[in-house]
């Protein structure tokens, strides 16, 4: 069962998904830091997804937790209106993004209380519960400081002890320096599979196909979130890691996004780039290395379904 923001759907529903996406993001703290995290036009998000279900994309992953500029009831109407599932993440992002900083100073325990009613009760946005929009993924910032910083201490065990209360996938963010596999074991510890970890950004903070290879033996998924993200990554080095990965078994575990911004995306002003980048564009590349039709699915069908799926 995949939890979408306004419905339960079966995996084999799913399609094409996209796991690591923004489509929605109120004006607030995230734009102080960067005026390109903000995507607050509902004419401008319903285009892309438009599009991207146009172009075959079926489901995103909006990566955007509680208290950081979340919006349910807009991803449930442009998830209505455009035909794509969205799936709400809650959870927390790097301090910098929060817009609820009374979050701050609540015990892990009331936080993962939180979290946990997001995902089996219902998302709070706005001071309000609505028992009409369920989250379907957890999500964790591992800031550099992630370990030492006593609120990130509290905002990680209140996610694991959500994570182990219901069972939904967890999704990290990650940023240059993680050890990652130290990341992957302080979850196992807590009882939460590495099957159940989707690693993002993984393909612009640690570009290194060995330890790629490192990271994904432990079971984890990784998902190659910056596609045509030109100043982190170029398109031949991110085709060279899939290449890599594909040469020693491992598509099974990796999945695509865009990990979108409003600088990004084409109905917000971007010049060569929408949400359906990926279908139009990236995939040909693909195929034109020798990715076959079912290595394709692989990765941009079953992977994500799997990760998204509660059972």
């Amino acid at each position: 069962m995949i939890r979408t923001i306004w419905k339960d759907i079966l995996p084999e529903e799913a399609g094409h998904a996209q796991c690591h996406e923004h489509i929605w993001l109120n004006r607030g703290a995230s734009y102080k830091v960067n005026p390109a995290l903000c995507m607050d036009s509902r004419e401008k998000s319903l285009q892309e997804l438009t599009d991207y279900y146009r172009a075959g994309g079926r489901l995103i992953v909006d990566a955007q937790p509680t208290g950081c500029g979340r919006n349910a009831h807009m991803l449930a109407e442009l998830s209505r209106e455009s035909g794509v599932y969205i799936v709400s993440a809650a959870g927390f992002h790097k301090k910098e993004f929060f817009d609820q900083l009374l979050l701050f100073s609540w015990p892990e325990d009331k936080l993962a209380e939180l979290y946990t009613k997001e995902i089996q009760t219902g998302i709070t946005d706005s001071g309000q519960e609505s028992f009409l929009y369920r989250a379907g993924i957890l999500k964790a910032a591992a800031d550099k400081d992630w370990q030492t910083d006593p609120v990130y201490h509290k905002l990680f065990e209140a996610v694991a002890q959500a994570a182990v209360q219901t069972g939904a996938p967890v999704m990290i963010h990650t940023e240059k320096g993680n050890d990652i596999l130290k990341i992957i074991r302080w979850f196992q510890d807590r009882g939460i599979s590495p099957r159940k970890l989707l690693i993002c950004h993984l393909d612009r903070t640690h570009y290194d196909s060995s330890y790629h290879r490192e990271v994904l033996s432990t079971g984890c998924c990784l998902c190659y979130d910056s596609i045509h993200r030109l100043k982190y990554i170029s398109e031949q080095q991110e085709t060279e890691l899939l290449c890599s990965m594909k040469q020693s078994g491992f598509l099974e575990q990796i999945v695509l996004s865009l990990d979108t911004t409003g600088q990004r995306l084409r109905a917000y002003d971007a010049e060569d780039m929408g949400l359906d980048y990926i279908l139009c564009t990236f995939i040909p590349r693909l195929v034109k290395l020798g990715f076959t039709a079912e290595e394709i699915r692989q990765m941009c069908v079953a992977n994500a379904a799997r990760i998204l799926d509660f059972a």
